[in-house]
């Protein structure tokens, strides 16, 4: 390490005066300012003149509180820094900083913004605002933003109003000034009661567009909505067979169809996947917009499709009685479970049946009606549960995790209010499809590595033992009989724990935790197996029109496996992309998942504004250090803040507990609680207890 690195580190580490500085490398004074100096150009640390001392500068990112301070956040450290509300003017969250911690607070380490780097936004959603001056009569234009993650005011100028007219929802660029941010409208997106217009405004926030470019729809015009007898001719033609899709009531696209045929004991699956990556082509603009959206996304009633609908609920989809190109998976398997033989084919396949989850439930149930209807899939549909408890099984003894995380979906009127919610169920014909597409998968990703390809695997690393011993830990406590290994915990045991907390009235709280503890599941070119699943072997192969990976994957295998036309240069170019892409796609996953919950939140805050004051029932999910959190029986959840709970309580050290003189409140308990406020806005919900 340099002399001046040194320096650096010692400042980092504590070391602040100049003397002491001095006196810890033995420098004489001109040659430690000289070594400073460079520090400072390099913004490696700065020099605070009120304390008369060196601090090293670390990159964070701002989170504005609505009362005026802020924290920042830096990466690898677990505890954010303070930031007093005269250090933030003109600087707002998700903003790219330099800060220098400079001293001890009361909970926090107090810091200070030397320079902003980046901003987090450079758009803003709101809505516009009209101030008439009253002696002058002169009009000022301004957006209130509707973004949580940016609650600003954007001054506009009447030359940059796009014909918007007051209380207009707008979408606007900005430029920041010294004092104040401007905008420019770039669309209107519509009236404040327009429906849906709650959920395309987070959609935008998030930025997710809702509209496909020029470019894209021209290029669409050349795609054919029906398949060609020469894209058919070098395929192999399994349209004969009793193809059928099994999905949900309101699926409009079809990803994948199935067939299964049974040889004595032995089975032999087809999987199809639609073949999207012969109608999007690498590099076009279909799939560089593809490749920006990284994934569909779900937002109640609305999808906002990472292909346009003539391709996604078109030609791409496997629907009923259309002939459709396709990458056939046809796979051998044992009554083990175990895989003898598969084959990777192009195929062509015409489904033969659009089967909806709750249909074929009736079916396996014995509705007779049904069983008559679709008489000529009936034995394929008990063959195809019967495998799928073979495979699950199989993935079970080797240490598969299933949590039992119950989902919810919302129901929304015809003006887009949220009237209902309603668990999802999971039954025979949903864990059919949930396990012969793990089992394509697996078997996909098992292929490209031992054919040494390149390849975009789906990974889940091991878990923080430090976090999944704590919660296990808990589960101990509780009177539950776990033991204790010294060792990391292995899939097995997560298994276990699981099971034997399935008939507690709060189990959903024990598998929020130890969801939690996991790592976060993510897209990677190097096959580092997936913990969760307990395969070493995994990829996304099975929805390549909701998900660009599984795109990604098709073309690979078109490219290298089954048409190696160029097959060296190929290689190196998909091993030269792969990095880039997998973190790009991870990154849109994640922004979707986030998009996806930030509606849900807005969707519970809006559902429960007609229950103010009303009293409801709920269990304690989590305790912190402000208060407690209340799951309602619908899915749910609000904050009871200790502030308004009559006497003074506090997380106990275990974080079990809510603790004051005279009561115990714990995690699991069951309380009634009131409605004290909701707001869509903040996408939050406040809950008091009903004492009564």
């Amino acid at each position: 390490m340099e002399l001046k690195d040194e320096i650096y580190d010692a400042i980092f580490h504590g070391i602040v005066k100049f003397n002491n500085l001095k006196k810890a490398f033995n420098l004489n004074s001109k040659d430690l300012n000289n070594f400073l100096i460079e520090l400072i150009k390099e913004d490696k640390i700065i020099f605070d003149n009120n304390y008369q001392s060196y601090f090293a500068l670390k990159e964070a990112i701002i989170d504005v509180n609505p009362k005026g301070f802020g924290f920042a956040k830096v990466d690898g450290i677990d505890d954010d820094f303070y930031i007093a509300k005269e250090d933030l003017i003109n600087v707002y969250s998700s903003d790219k900083v330099l800060i220098y911690p400079f001293a001890k607070g009361i909970k926090l380490v107090n810091a200070k913004i030397y320079k902003i780097l980046s901003r987090g936004h450079d758009f803003v959603i709101g809505k516009l605002i009209k101030k008439t001056n009253k002696k002058t009569g002169i009009n000022r234009y301004y957006i209130e933003s509707s973004m949580k993650s940016f609650p600003v005011r954007v001054n506009v100028s009447y030359a940059n109003l796009l014909n918007a007219k007051p209380n207009d929802i707008v979408y606007a660029l900005i430029n920041y000034n010294k004092f104040e941010i401007t905008g420019r409208i770039t669309k209107i997106i519509g009236k404040e009661d327009s429906k849906g217009i709650e959920i395309e405004k987070i959609a935008l926030e998030y930025g997710f567009n809702l509209e496909f470019s020029k470019e894209v729809l021209n290029e669409l015009e050349n795609i054919l909505d029906y398949v060609t007898e020469d894209e058919i001719k070098s395929r192999a033609d399994f349209r004969n067979l009793n193809v059928i899709t099994i999905d949900g009531d309101d699926s409009k696209d079809f990803d994948d169809a199935i067939y299964l045929e049974k040889e004595n004991n032995n089975y032999k699956l087809y999987v199809f996947i639609a073949d999207v990556a012969n109608y999007v082509k690498e590099g076009s603009f279909l799939d560089n917009e593809a490749y920006k959206r990284g994934t569909s996304v779900y937002l109640a009633d609305k999808v906002i499709p990472m292909l346009p609908f003539k391709l996604s609920n078109g030609i791409c989809s496997l629907n009923e009685g259309e002939d459709r190109l396709v990458l056939a998976l046809i796979m051998d398997i044992n009554e083990k479970g175990n895989l003898i033989n598969y084959e990777i084919k192009e195929a062509v396949i015409n489904s033969h049946h659009r089967m909806t989850y709750n249909n074929v439930n009736k079916i396996l149930n014995g509705d007779s009606k049904l069983i008559k209807k679709y008489s000529d899939i009936t034995l394929m549909l008990k063959d195809m549960l019967t495998l799928s408890n073979i495979i699950r099984t199989r993935r079970y003894k080797k240490g598969g995790i299933e949590f039992e995380v119950n989902e919810y979906k919302y129901i929304l009127s015809e003006d887009g209010m949220p009237i209902d919610i309603v668990l999802r169920k999971r039954d025979a014909a949903e864990k059919i499809i949930e396990d012969f597409m793990l089992e394509a998968n697996e078997v996909i990703a098992y292929h490209m590595n031992i054919s040494n390809l390149p390849c975009e695997y789906r990974i889940h690393e091991s878990p923080d033992q430090e976090k999944l011993q704590n919660v296990f830990n808990i589960i101990r406590n509780l009177g539950l009989n776990i033991l204790k290994t010294k060792n990391d915990i292995h899939p097995k045991q997560i298994q276990d724990a699981i099971e034997k907390i399935s008939d507690l009235s709060f189990s959903p709280i024990l598998n929020n935790m130890l969801l939690r503890s996991m790592m976060k599941a993510k897209y990677s070119p190097k096959c580092l197996g997936h913990y969760g699943l307990a395969m070493n072997y995994y990829c996304h192969f099975t929805s390549p029109i909701r998900r660009y990976p599984d795109l990604m994957v098709h073309r690979i295998i078109k490219r290298l496996v089954i048409n190696p036309i160029n097959f060296d240069d190929d290689l190196i170019h998909f091993e030269q992309i792969l990095e880039e892409v997998c973190i790009s796609n991870s990154l849109s996953e994640r922004k979707s998942i986030d998009c996806e919950r930030a509606v849900n939140d807005m969707l519970s805050a809006w559902y429960l504004e007609s229950y103010l004051n009303d009293t409801l029932e709920g269990m304690i999910t989590s305790i912190t250090s402000f208060g407690m959190f209340v799951t309602l029986k619908n899915g749910i959840e609000g904050l009871i803040q200790f502030s308004n709970m009559d006497g003074y309580f506090e997380k106990s050290n275990d974080g079990l507990k809510a603790i004051s003189y005279d009561k115990i409140y714990k995690l699991g308990d069951e309380v009634k609680v009131k409605v004290l406020n909701t707001s869509r806005l903040e996408r939050k919900i406040d809950f008091i207890l009903d004492e009564e």
